[in-house]
């Protein structure tokens, strides 16, 4: 797997490194299994009532978007931190974090902190 080559202020171009490289695949392994854990209660939500499929819908874009910018290495590599799904202390979440919250409370996962 290349991740794109890096450029200095100069100009210069190198190879990513492979620490580089072993991080954007962690990230994007990452970011899958949590589309994975949003995906999962969208989908029990959605036939429970109007507001949780409201709910539900919002889960499902927030997924689709996170998997969009996030679920493979190239795209995790660049992926800005309002896109992301880690916890930011002293910020309001991003929407995919808060679709993240949302589908753990559901789910009954346990928040874990990075």
């Amino acid at each position: 797997m290349a991740l794109p080559t890096r450029v200095d202020w100069h100009g210069n171009e190198r190879p990513a490194s492979t620490r580089e490289v072993h991080r954007a695949e962690a990230t994007a392994a990452r970011i899958r299994r949590e589309v994975a854990e949003i995906c999962t209660a969208a989908d029990q939500l959605v036939t429970t009532g109007p507001f949780e499929a409201a709910v539900a819908d919002f889960l499902t874009i927030q997924a689709t978007m996170l998997e969009r910018t996030g679920a493979t290495a190239e795209y995790a590599d660049s992926i800005r931190r309002e896109q992301d799904t880690l916890e930011d202390p002293g910020m309001f979440p991003s929407p995919a974090r808060s679709a993240l919250l949302i589908a753990r409370a559901h789910l009954g996962t346990p928040r874990t902190r990075r």
